[in-house]
Parts: structure tokens; C-alpha cells; sequence
């Protein structure tokens, strides 16, 4: 799973196991160490409940915790749909964008990137659009 942030957003990007891992556990994580102290990782987690009526993030403990509603997360997953989209408001009129999308191969080659999780993308073999 990738994790963009930017600004007031957040972008998930899953692979083919991890939307399949998803639909079958209703969760899944990935972490990412900045040292060997205990505790200095950060952790994203992308999680399922059939308790929650539209998507949510939050921050707590090292960790950002993106909840889907579970009829729209399995729904999501087990279908050709490539992404959710929710903006999240914040006080003052403020709000976070939060997007969960499925991961395509890049069109061009990226030398060390390993994308043999990523899906198919469709636009492979098709012409370029007008400039």
C-alpha cells in the first residue's frame, strides 16, 4: 500500500493482494521505520466496519487510520470500480480529502520500482489522447 500526502489530503494506492486482503480480513497495514528507536515508525491502516456510515481518517499513535464502511469496502474491492473519494470536514470550514484507490502499472518503466502488485493498467495498448 502507498501513502501520498499532500496539503489537506491523503491518498491510499493498493495492490492487487492488498484489495484482495481487504476483502477478505477487512484490514490492511503498512508501516514505515525512520529509526531504531522504539515507537519511531509510522503506520497507515486501511480498515472495513460495518459500524461506520461514510469513510474517516484519523490520527492517533503514530498511526493513520483510514475507516471504510464495510458494504462500500468489500463492494469496492470485489468490483472494477478504481477508487472512493470522501472529503472528511474539519472545523472552520476546513476539510481533509481522503482517496483509496486501486494501483495500476505505470505506462512507462520506473527503474527499481517493483509493480508486479499493481492491476493491470487499462490504458495499455491504447492511443494517446489529443494534446
Amino acid at each position: 500500500m502507498k501513502l501520498r500526502i499532500r496539503g489537506n489530503s491523503i491518498r491510499l494506492r493498493l495492490g492487487e493482494s492488498e484489495v484482495a486482503q481487504l476483502a477478505k480480513d477487512g484490514r490492511v497495514s503498512e508501516s514505515t521505520q525512520f529509526s531504531a528507536l522504539p515507537g519511531n515508525q509510522l503506520t497507515y491502516t486501511l480498515v472495513t466496519s460495518a459500524d461506520e456510515r461514510e469513510i474517516s481518517a484519523k490520527l492517533a499513535d503514530n498511526e493513520i487510520k483510514v475507516t471504510v464502511p464495510e458494504v462500500l469496502g468489500r463492494g469496492w474491492a470485489n468490483s472494477a470500480q478504481v477508487g472512493l473519494k470522501h472529503e472528511q470536514r474539519i472545523d472552520g470550514g476546513v476539510s481533509l480529502s481522503i482517496v483509496i484507490e486501486k494501483n495500476f502499472r505505470c505506462l512507462d518503466p520506473r527503474p527499481g520500482e517493483d509493480q508486479s502488485d499493481s492491476f493491470p493498467n487499462p490504458a495499455t495498448g491504447a492511443a494517446c489522447g489529443p494534446h
